[in-house]
């Protein structure tokens, strides 16, 4: 084992190759620390609504196209994961609420403070 910059470098004995635990990774060739990359995954995944670029540059503290790149990285690991999983076949989807009502005021689903969620599988 050797430390080439700030990564350790494996060597097979036999044949003396070289690698890396992150050699073949997104996060090959990449100069940030391993921790700023995981939070951004948590931060993208966690996101409700989306994620800018701009808000990851602030989040993460670090430059604009930085955070530009982090970002098309991930979505687009995410994307060429999820083309495996594409349902097919007869479809079914239902829909749901989860919460429950507020306490007090007026009757009427304004009360209500519930998320929508939404179920699609293979029948």
């Amino acid at each position: 084992m050797f430390k080439a910059g700030s990564h350790k470098t494996f060597q097979c004995q036999a044949c003396r190759h070289q690698t890396s635990l992150i050699a073949g990774t997104l996060f090959q060739s990449t100069k940030l620390p391993l921790t700023v990359w995981f939070l951004a995954i948590y931060l993208i995944s966690q996101a409700k609504t989306g994620l800018s670029s701009l808000a990851l540059k602030r989040y993460l503290g670090v430059s604009y196209p930085t955070a530009w790149l982090i970002h098309h990285k991930l979505m687009e690991a995410m994307s060429e994961r999820e083309t495996n999983y594409t349902l097919s076949g007869q479809i079914q989807v239902d829909d749901a609420y989860f919460g429950g009502e507020l306490s007090g005021g007026k009757a009427g689903q304004g009360l209500r403070k519930q998320g929508a969620f939404c179920c699609g599988a293979d029948a």
